[in-house]
């Protein structure tokens, strides 16, 4: 008779949204806490309700701002931890800017969200992550040049632009662990940059009269930057503005970041297509080799559904590539350059594309080609652009180029290598330069045309390395697991963003840092994702 005790069941598996409960040590006497922890938050969430009730039948302006703000905390503190990363990624097109009656002071509704989800992860103690140690040193080297900076207040709220940045990547890092949560991440991603892409190719068609027009609205206050948007309504100066047509631009009122940001999500939709058509290749070859085999029948199952999707990324790429192709930015063009190339060279999974596959091959000449048959209807107007790009770096429409921009700029480096002059204070330090307007000539304050240029400025050596060295670090760790889910578009839409930014300081554009702060958190994630989940997700 066998007497040997049994053998004991392992634990179930962790889920994202524990977050490392077993480092807190929650026994049977922590569950009266949570008890009284939930019966507050029903309270709150109760009291939220009703501001906001309050607020939609016309309430008085500040009990609205109080009621509006109140709810997003309250949405962002009791959500499941898997709901808040998706409400984060949804947020990025609609950021929700609430300014409080009888004043200039503007709260951004996705800016609140990211930081009370961020501190709520926090009070979990989260495990120490790398990528926090260079936040933290970019951080500080910010805080020290701020302390010497000609604009104190600049500094300041450049450091606070940051913050919505570091907070997504925190959230996201410790609750995107798993591959299903990582998959509805990056397709709450696609759905927000297609509806960017539509809302801007809208604009396009409706003209540039009916377009300000709805600009001029109230209600735009609530989904554009109302500062920015007064002040550039005062003078009509958007940039994308050109050739007496608004070209799409989105919620942005800037239309580069608006480029950069539709150029990464094409980008990100290309890893993926690039990774369906393997699968649907590699269905194809079990029907015909394998067909009898488990792994044959799992891909032969699967294959009608991965056309399907095929065919869905493809739709989502034609409509991405005409609203970037209608901006006309050399910055968008740029980006999603750098991410295709990033799609052509990690594709393999293996060393530096010098063995692409015959999918890659395709799949490069099909957006090669695609690419060159939606830009003939608009070759003069694009002739006409790259026209006026060459004569302003040449200097010879009367507007200073980014090169003259770039080399004023960094004469004033040696000064201050360390620390540099704050951050939003390159402009303050440059010397104002020549444009045309109106056909005379006038002179502007600079912008430094370019995120790199501003970072080793504004924040010295010190930030400028810390803040290179997070990049590097992501990439890095993205290309060792670069065989996992998603992976390939999430370091194409990284590195579309890194080029963009060479010609833009946008980094922390609402809606561009949220996203940038996402798809670093997606490589960080706090857990690794094995061979047969793998297999789970492609079968």
């Amino acid at each position: 008779m066998n007497t040997s005790p049994p053998t004991p069941l392992p634990p179930p598996p962790s889920t994202g949204t524990e977050l490392h409960s077993r480092r807190g040590g929650r026994g049977r006497e922590g569950e009266g806490g949570e008890a009284r922890a939930r019966t507050i938050v029903i309270a709150c969430a109760g009291a939220a309700l009703a501001l906001g009730v309050l607020a939609v039948i016309g309430a008085p302006g500040w009990l609205a701002f109080v009621g509006l703000a109140f709810l997003i905390v309250v949405a962002a503190w009791t959500l499941p931890l898997t709901w808040v990363a998706l409400v984060l990624a949804a947020l990025i097109p609609w950021q929700f800017y609430f300014t409080l009656p009888d004043s200039t002071f503007t709260l951004r509704g996705a800016a609140i969200f990211a930081l009370v989800a961020a501190a709520r992860v926090l009070v979990r103690r989260p495990a120490w992550q790398p990528w926090m140690s260079f936040a933290a040193i970019f951080a500080l080297a910010a805080l020290v040049a701020a302390t010497g900076a000609s604009n104190r207040y600049l500094a300041l709220k450049g450091l606070y632009d940051w913050l919505p940045v570091f907070a997504s990547v925190f959230v996201v890092s410790h609750v995107a662990d798993s591959p299903s949560v990582r998959a509805k991440l990056v397709v709450v991603l696609i759905i927000a940059g297609v509806a960017q892409a539509a809302l801007g190719l809208f604009q396009y068609l409706l003209g540039l009269d009916a377009v300000l027009a709805l600009l001029r609205l109230p209600i735009s206050g609530l989904f554009y930057q109302p500062d920015l948007l007064a002040e550039r309504l005062s003078d009509l100066s958007f940039n994308w503005v050109i050739f007496e047509r608004a070209a799409p631009f989105g919620t942005f009122v800037n239309g580069i970041d608006y480029a950069v940001f539709i150029a990464a999500i094409l980008s990100l939709v290309l890893g993926l297509l690039r990774a369906r058509g393997t699968v649907i290749a590699r269905s194809v070859l079990c029907d015909e080799a394998i067909s009898n085999s488990q792994v044959g029948d799992c891909f032969a199952q699967n294959a009608r559904n991965d056309k399907v999707k095929l065919i869905a990324l493809a739709a989502c790429a034609l409509v991405l590539s005409v609203a970037l192709l209608l901006t006309f930015k050399g910055s968008g063009l740029l980006a999603v350059t750098g991410g295709a190339l990033t799609v052509v060279l990690l594709a393999s999974g293996k060393s530096f594309g010098l063995r692409l596959s015959a999918q890659t091959i395709a799949m490069g000449l099909i957006v090669l080609v695609g690419g060159l048959i939606l830009a003939l209807p608009f070759s003069d107007l694009i002739g006409q652009r790259i026209d006026f790009l060459v004569q302003r770096e040449q200097g010879l429409s009367g507007t200073i180029g980014r090169l003259g921009i770039w080399a004023g700029l960094l004469q004033f480096f040696a000064a201050r290598p360390l620390f540099g002059y704050g951050l939003n204070n390159a402009v303050a330090i440059a010397e104002p330069t020549r444009t045309l307007s109106g056909g005379a000539f006038a002179f502007v304050s600079t912008t430094p045309e370019s995120a790199y240029v501003a970072a080793l400025i504004e924040v010295g050596a010190v930030g400028f390395i810390a803040l290179m060295g997070l990049f590097a670090a992501t990439l890095a760790r993205g290309y060792r697991r670069v065989r996992e889910p998603f992976t390939v578009g999430i370091l194409a839409a990284l590195v579309a963003i890194f080029v963009g930014n060479l010609t833009v300081a946008g980094f922390t554009t609402d809606q561009n840092g949220m996203l940038l702060g996402i798809l670093i958190g997606m490589i960080w994630e706090s857990a690794s994702t094995n061979s047969q989940r793998i297999n789970e997700y492609v079968c």
